[in-house]
């Protein structure tokens, strides 16, 4: 295993110009493919990655399971390379701020937010819950290997968890939402929502075959080339985003897993009285 110590090559001012672009093979200088540590020179952990850390069998469950999640949206704002006042059909401008048109879903459960002022279960838990409960020991394994790789993230996670309404918990886990990604090269962004102390968890499925699409750090100029059955926990409020895809076979398949605790998940009811929030929002906008 390899430990890197990282260096800032870009200032906050310069890392902060990135934001929304997107980033290319010139964007790092550091290819990481094997199991690797990386640390800031503060002695920060910024990254850990493994391969071949995830059964094969676990990981196409995690896909099949959730797969169905995946849709066309514009609700991915900065990540999707754009963030803008959605148009309507008559041309004028709404109030509603979008991105560009990303094929990306949510599994497990939202909390309330600004649109929608209540905590609920995803549309596709909703829809689907036969195969998102299918799904639910791909996570378990993932929840395995955040308190086995990152210990003291994790701990702080499953404390704010623990105090949560276990309705909101992707099974005995400490997650509560899970953002699918299919071929969608993220421009530059800093994750929001989720819990800031916690640590993020990627894993990638791949089909076909395809070069690129690296994780890169642009701020410490490394990039990690995701694999079948690696996992990474990185730093996801750092600036972050992916290189492009390249010689791409006609079948390919890149779908990402982000495993993460929506930082307001501890302030929702149980489901009976959020159900009656939702009843009082309904008769709210019909009046």
């Amino acid at each position: 295993m390899k430990t890197y110590k990282l260096k800032k090559v870009l200032h906050t001012e310069e890392a902060a110009k990135l934001k929304g672009k997107f980033l290319s093979d010139d964007s790092f200088d550091i290819l990481i493919n094997e199991d690797s540590d990386g640390y800031d020179v503060n002695g920060n952990l910024l990254f850990r990655y493994r391969k071949n850390a995830i059964p094969f069998d676990i990981l196409k469950n995690g896909y099949t399971s959730f797969k169905d999640s995946i849709e066309l949206t514009e609700g991915r704002g900065i990540a999707s390379g754009s963030s803008h006042k959605r148009i309507r059909k008559d041309g004028s401008v709404s109030n509603i701020t979008v991105g560009n048109k990303v094929m990306s879903g949510n599994v497990g459960y939202m909390d309330s937010s600004a649109m929608i002022k209540y905590c609920r279960k995803t549309a596709f838990a909703r829809k689907y819950f036969d195969k998102f409960k299918q799904g639910i020991p791909f996570v378990e394994f993932i929840e395995q290997k955040y308190e086995e790789l990152c210990p003291s993230y994790h701990a702080k996670q499953k404390a704010i968890a623990t105090g949560t309404n276990q309705n909101y918990l992707i099974g005995n886990t400490c997650f509560t939402t899970i953002t699918i990604n299919e071929n969608f090269r993220t421009a530059v962004h800093q994750d929001s929502g989720d819990l800031s102390d916690g640590f993020g968890n990627l894993i990638v499925y791949r089909e076909g075959s395809y070069d690129g699409g690296f994780f890169c750090m642009p701020e410490y100029r490394v990039a990690i080339d995701m694999q079948n059955c690696d996992i990474l926990f990185a730093d996801v409020h750092k600036w972050h985003g992916n290189t492009e895809l390249t010689n791409k076979s006609d079948d390919y398949k890149r779908i990402s897993f982000v495993l993460y605790y929506r930082e307001k998940m501890y302030l929702c009811n149980n489901p009976t009285e959020e159900l009656n929030k939702m009843k009082m929002t309904n008769n709210y906008y019909k009046l």
